[in-house]
């Protein structure tokens, strides 16, 4: 019935569907009318408000073009009235113009003469200069060498005094050299004798020193001994739970002491006898067998196990039976130390047992007389009937005497501290020892003395040179002084000569001086009268050129009334004509506006009735889904209570095979550890009483009893968890080491990835603009290309230039002339300049090798990129200076001076 219902649904669906489809197409067509309804409305009222603002223009167009008619008619009028005065204006300039020149030629005139005279002085003035510079000189010369002589006469008899005094402080220099030799040798001798105890002292210091690290040593040593020893004691590390119990335990009121505490057994002796009396070590020494039997009650009461006894007082009268010593044997109580109360007990265990140094001793006795012989490593112990050993563990002689050692362990660090103590004190003196002999050593005092000594042979040496220096001068200086007087007396003859011609040259100077002054006075009154005629002038043609502007002035105002004019009769003849033009669409589009009024009437009434129905339509499918809806989700909720029930039975087919496995694997559990088949003693009746906690306590019992067996390794933990933390460790390293090598891989990876995408990319761009560029220099029939030598590998590949000009063959850039090298070259460069563009880029001589035609090329393509970039080009060729905006020359006028001449094409062209 739900299939039928689904069937009716989707007709229904089906023609819902239609129904809207034709409910779509009307609803479109209505909007697409009433859409067309309001552009036209829209274009009616952009035509009105045009036809408006034309309307305007046209309205005052008229007064703007008589306005302009009149401003015309006044500018030509001023235009004329303008030419006419800077007529008069310039006959008026050409009248000054000649004047000046009249004036300039007179003025040049007196000018050269004024000139020429000052010439003429100052010509003589040099000349007198030039004597009166050599009398000076003469004159200067003859002070100069009088006062030379004085000089050296003076430093002559002052040297003299200086050699007397520097022999005297030699003397005594020498005399105080002889004094610091002696003090030094004493103070090396006394230096010598110090650094000896200091020697001594240091070794006996070094001797101290390895003494009390020996000493430090095997304290830290007996530390460590008594703190694992006393951690033994205090845990009864290696004895059974129950003798752990009892000692713990405060009913037990008893202070009995373990077999192990009381004998003390010689170090190289204890392996030995804890072997053989290992099975009495764990035994408590009690007074009676009250305590004896107090403690198993505590034992069997707890659950904690069993414990032996020895009980002293059954040993009261105890007689030790006589045994002869075998030969080269060791009586073991001999070799133990024990309290006068524990001897009986001793005699007892021990009364018949010898040490063997090895085990030929022991193998090779005949008779034993009952006598129990052990070895002294302690791996093999023979009887009157038996014989055992075997390996000997690492920590075995180490429980009896606990007790007893420690004490032995406490009194020898307590000695072992004083002595470091001690040796503390013995270093810190000898220390104190050594500090005051390396006061006593007076290097400072030697080394100053040395210095000084070093000081005093210097100044000695220093004065003998100064000795023989000042005699040397005093000897030069009297050749100097007879060269001087020969020089005074010649120069005494040459000035005589001088002295004539200097007056010869005064005279003839004051006679060109009264010349001078008539010829600067006629040559004041002629630049005065030419300055004023130069200003009249100057004053005439800024009156000129004022008119001149202003009459250029008024042409401009002409030309642009003109233009005005023409500009305002062709608007007003092109407005009327789009005035015509827009009436004409305002009466079209009014028509276009009402054109489907009708038709949308008609669409809207249909749209009505059509949605009427489509909505009826619609109620009933939603209805008829709502109802298969319900149905569907009652028949889904019996399908889940379906699988529900069938997953419950799943589990509880499970459950049930699991226990049968469980019930196979306890079956084969039992067969293989206990031999017990389930199947026979399933139906038998229980014979115990014991409960499971019982059991599981037993259980727990003989666990331990059996890890209580065999060496206990004290350290085993410690070992075990510095192995773990040292494996953890390296098993951290390891897993950053390859978490960081893995992400370094990844990061290479990414790095040349996107690094090779980049160089493809750029490349290709590169190669794309070097076509171009290629083509632009040469023809657009050439070809060229850019090829990667190992396209695989981009990172290490190079780069191939290719190019193929019109006739020839492919070929690199290394097989092309110098020409096309170069306009290759320049293609390559302004590929790679055009992927980022600077702002500036200087090109030095790059042309050099071009002809004209490809000189025409390469500035053609500077020109085209000079529009975003500023080109700077070094070079020779005119044609491409022609070419340039500005050309910057560099001269050198003046040898070793540059200068820039910059000529600006740009200026000229406007």
């Amino acid at each position: 019935m739900v299939e039928q219902d689904k069937v009716k649904l989707i007709e229904r669906e089906q023609e819902l569907n239609g129904l809207q489809k034709q409910f779509n197409e009307l609803i479109n067509r209505i909007r697409q009318l009433e859409s067309d309804k309001r552009l036209a409305a829209q274009r009616l009222d952009h035509l009105k408000e045009r036809e408006k603002s034309l309307g305007e223009f046209l309205s005052g167009a008229g007064a703007q073009l008589k306005n302009l008619e009149e401003s015309i008619g006044f500018a030509e009028k001023q235009i004329e009235e303008e030419s006419g005065a800077m007529e008069d204006l310039r006959d008026q300039l050409e009248g000054l113009r000649s004047m000046v020149d009249e004036k300039r030629e007179a003025f040049d005139s007196k000018k050269r003469i004024v000139e020429q005279l000052r010439s003429e002085y100052q010509q003589k003035q040099r000349g007198q200069f030039d004597v009166e510079k050599k009398v000076a000189i003469a004159d200067t010369s003859v002070m100069n060498l009088q006062r030379s002589m004085q000089q050296i006469t003076d430093e002559r008899t002052q040297r003299s005094s200086q050699i007397a005094q520097l022999q005297n402080e030699k003397q005594d220099a020498e005399g105080g050299l002889q004094d610091k030799q002696d003090e030094l040798q004493q103070l090396v001798t006394r230096h010598e004798e110090v650094k000896e105890k200091i020697l001594q002292s240091q070794e006996q210091l070094e001797s101290l020193r390895a003494q009390s690290v020996d000493e430090n040593r095997k304290l830290d040593a007996r530390r460590n001994e008594h703190d694992l020893l006393k951690s033994l004691v205090e845990s009864l590390e290696g004895y059974p739970d129950s003798i752990k119990f009892l000692k713990k335990n405060k009913e037990w009121n008893s202070d009995a002491p373990l077999l192990s505490d009381v004998f003390v057994v010689q170090n190289e002796y204890r392996t030995a006898l804890e072997n053989l009396l290992d099975n009495y070590l764990n035994y408590y020494i009690v007074d009676n067998i009250g305590e004896a039997a107090q403690a198993v009650h505590l034992l069997e009461s707890n659950k904690k196990g069993k414990a032996n006894f020895f009980v002293l007082n059954q040993f009261a009268q105890y007689q030790p039976a006589a045994h002869n010593a075998p030969e080269g044997l060791i009586p073991a109580l001999s070799v133990v130390n024990v309290d006068e109360q524990y001897m009986p007990l001793a005699q007892h265990l021990l009364g018949h047992v010898y040490i063997a140094e090895n085990e030929g001793n022991l193998i090779d006795q005949a008779s034993l007389n009952g006598n129990v012989i052990v070895e002294k490593s302690g791996k093999m112990v023979r009887g009157k009937y038996t014989l055992g050993g075997g390996s000997i563990g690492l920590f075995e002689g180490n429980k009896i005497g606990r007790a007893k050692n420690l004490e032995r362990l406490a009194k020898e660090i307590e000695d072992l501290t004083a002595t470091t103590t001690q040796l503390k004190q013995f270093i810190a003196d000898t220390q104190t020892l050594i500090t005051g002999f390396n006061q006593e050593l007076n290097d400072k005092a030697i080394e100053q003395t040395r210095q000084e000594i070093n000081r005093l042979q210097n100044h000695i040496v220093n004065l003998g040179n100064r000795i023989e220096n000042f005699e040397h001068l005093n000897q030069t200086g009297e050749q100097r002084l007879a060269d001087l007087q020969d020089q005074l007396d010649a120069t005494h003859e040459s000035i005589g000569d001088a002295r004539v011609e200097l007056e010869n040259i005064n005279e003839e100077l004051r006679d060109l001086q009264q010349n001078i002054a008539q010829a600067e006075g006629e040559f004041l009154e002629v630049e005065q009268e030419f300055n004023a005629a130069t200003q009249q002038y100057n004053n005439q043609n800024i009156q000129y050129t004022r008119q001149q502007s202003k009459l250029e002035g008024l042409k401009q105002e002409l030309s642009f009334r003109s233009n005005q004019l023409n500009d305002l009769q062709r608007q007003i003849s092109a407005n009327t004509e789009q005035l015509e033009q827009t009436t004409a669409q305002l009466s079209e589009t009014e028509t276009a506006l009402h054109a489907g009024d009708n038709e949308l009437y008609e669409l809207l009434t249909r749209k009505e009735t059509e949605e009427r129905d489509l909505n009826e339509k619609d109620r009933l499918y939603y209805e008829m889904r709502n109802t298969i809806s319900a149905q569907e989700g009652q028949l889904n909720q019996k399908r889940r209570e379906k699988e529900q029930a069938e997953t419950l039975l799943n589990s509880i087919k499970d459950k049930l095979n699991e226990m049968k496995l469980q019930l196979a694997g306890m079956k084969e559990r039992l067969s293989v550890e206990f031999k017990v088949n389930l199947d026979e003693i399933l139906d038998q009746p229980r014979t115990g009483e014991q409960s499971v906690e019982e059991l599981n306590s037993e259980a727990e019992r003989m666990k331990k009893r059996l890890e209580n067996i065999g060496e206990v390794n004290p350290t085993a933990i410690e070992a075990y968890t510095e192995m773990k933390a040292r494996h953890d460790f390296i098993v951290e390293q390891k897993t950053d080491l390859v978490n960081a090598k893995d992400s370094l891989l990844a990061t290479i990876e990414e790095v040349e990835l996107t690094a090779n995408t980049k160089f493809r990319e750029t490349f290709d761009k590169v190669r794309e603009n070097f076509v171009q560029v290629f083509k632009a220099l040469f023809t657009a029939e050439d070809s060229c290309d850019l090829r990667l030598t190992d396209p695989d590998n981009v990172a290490d590949s190079g780069i191939e230039i290719y190019a193929q000009p019109k006739g020839k063959k492919p070929s690199t850039l290394t097989q092309l002339s110098g020409g096309e090298k170069t306009l290759t070259s320049t293609a390559f460069l302004f590929a790679i300049y055009l992927i980022k563009p600077a702002p500036f880029c200087i090109l030095d001589e790059v042309d050099a090798p071009l002809d004209d035609a490809n000189v025409g090329k390469f500035t053609q393509m500077i020109r085209k990129f000079s529009d975003n970039s500023q080109f700077i080009i070094v070079t020779h060729n005119k044609q491409t200076m022609a070419a340039v905006d500005v050309i910057y020359g560099v001269t050198m006028q003046e040898p070793g001076v540059s200068k820039l001449v910059p000529v600006d094409f740009r200026s000229l062209a406007n």
